[in-house]
């Protein structure tokens, strides 16, 4: 459910009269909405208020909207490192406990360049968000879900496949997170790799812009049986 379905949800769940759904709809639309009071909330509380909403009705919509698009708290976090390096690296962390963070003891050699180490096998995370490429709202707003049909644009930046083994890509979408595991060598040698496209770009990096109409060529790669562990020795393998 998006919040265009959300709408209709909410208009569709008012038992009063034409009238005074129409008032409340031209009141909505007339209002100036500031965050964190939203058009919905205008909306719920001025049909509460009607009788044509009760506060059962509410919490029902509230926790079918909440259970249908589980990861919307994730389009919130604004600081990229907030997100890149304090959610998605947490979050395939959790997925393998085997997974350490590096240290110059693990890896006398190490020197920032990657996130994560398993075994010997160095691994880089990075992550993106799936929103609505023709939105101008922010990203809880323009958030996607996995079998959208909207144009979207996910770019993985800053890759450095010389300084990795194995690429782990957590692409987030409103309703699932989505774990593609590919080797160094299958990155730099994927037809969507671009190598020193940004001015200034030093060494060999490069990125990768995944789109609404080519996300298909990672399939081979994605994680779907939530063995970690198992996909990043595989991949490392590929290498």
């Amino acid at each position: 459910m998006e919040l265009s379905e959300l709408k209709d949800r909410i208009i569709a769940s008012f038992s009063g009269t034409e009238d005074d759904l129409n008032e409340v709809l031209e009141l909505v639309e007339k209002d100036r909405s500031v965050f964190p009071f939203n058009e919905y909330e205008h909306l719920i509380c001025n049909l509460i208020e009607k009788g044509g909403l009760t506060y059962g009705q509410y919490i029902e919509i509230r926790s079918e909207y909440i259970s249908e698009n589980p990861n919307l708290w994730i389009f919130e976090i604004s600081a990229p490192r907030g997100f890149g390096e304090k959610f998605a690296q947490t979050y395939v962390h959790g997925k393998c406990s085997k997974l350490k963070i590096p240290s110059k003891k693990l890896d006398p050699n190490y020197a920032g360049e990657y996130d994560l180490w398993l075994d010997g096998i160095t691994i880089e995370v990075k992550a993106s968000r799936a929103v609505d490429s023709d939105s101008e709202e922010p990203l809880y707003v323009k958030a996607l879900a996995r079998d959208t049909k909207k144009k979207f644009l996910m770019n993985f930046q800053q890759l450095k496949p010389q300084c990795c083994d194995v690429f782990i890509w957590v692409a987030v979408f409103r309703d699932e997170i989505v774990l593609w595991v590919m080797s160094s060598t299958e990155v730099q040698s994927n037809p969507l790799y671009s190598k020193g496209q940004h001015r200034g770009n030093k060494g060999n990096e490069g990125q990768l812009h995944i789109k609404h109409d080519n996300i298909h060529v990672l399939s081979e790669y994605e994680l779907k049986d939530d063995n970690l562990e198992d996909a990043i020795r595989k991949a490392a393998n590929r290498k």
